[in-house]
């Protein structure tokens, strides 16, 4: 049974974590200032990247959002060609969604500029507010075990 020194490191653990949540997403969200893509629409596409292919329900698992909320902005991919859908033959409902060579170009030429947007911003800053914050989670956590 945890104690109540134990349940506190927990919660400041817990604390520390969200920080540094916030802080990685607003580094990516200053990456992402000069492309047209969404924090979702990127996370969609980087998600097929990585995997190859997904349905809306996986989508919608990984990012913890409802199924029409994920079609709604993978309509907008498609729309765009950068990603497609491919109806399973032996069960139409099941639909497959991959990116096109468009898709996968406009992948490869968006992290290059994400990466060259966060070079620009105050990233060195950043970055040292972000591993303090690790290395105090780090700590918080020994203390736990």
């Amino acid at each position: 049974m945890l104690n109540h020194r134990q349940t506190k490191i927990q919660f400041e653990s817990l604390a520390t974590l969200q920080v540094i949540q916030k802080q990685a997403y607003q580094m990516l969200m200053q990456g992402l200032t000069t492309t047209v893509f969404s924090m979702r629409e990127w996370g969609i596409l980087i998600y097929l990247e990585q995997h190859g292919q997904a349905t809306a329900s996986e989508l919608a698992d990984a990012f913890m959002v409802k199924r029409t909320l994920i079609s709604r902005n993978t309509w907008r991919l498609i729309q765009d060609n950068l990603i497609q859908s491919q109806v399973n033959q032996t069960d139409r409902r099941i639909v497959r969604l991959t990116l096109t060579t468009n898709g996968q170009e406009t992948v490869e030429r968006s992290v290059r500029q994400v990466q060259a947007n966060l070079k620009t911003f105050n990233q060195s800053h950043d970055l040292e507010k972000l591993t303090k914050q690790v290395e105090t989670l780090s700590q918080q956590l020994a203390k736990i075990n």
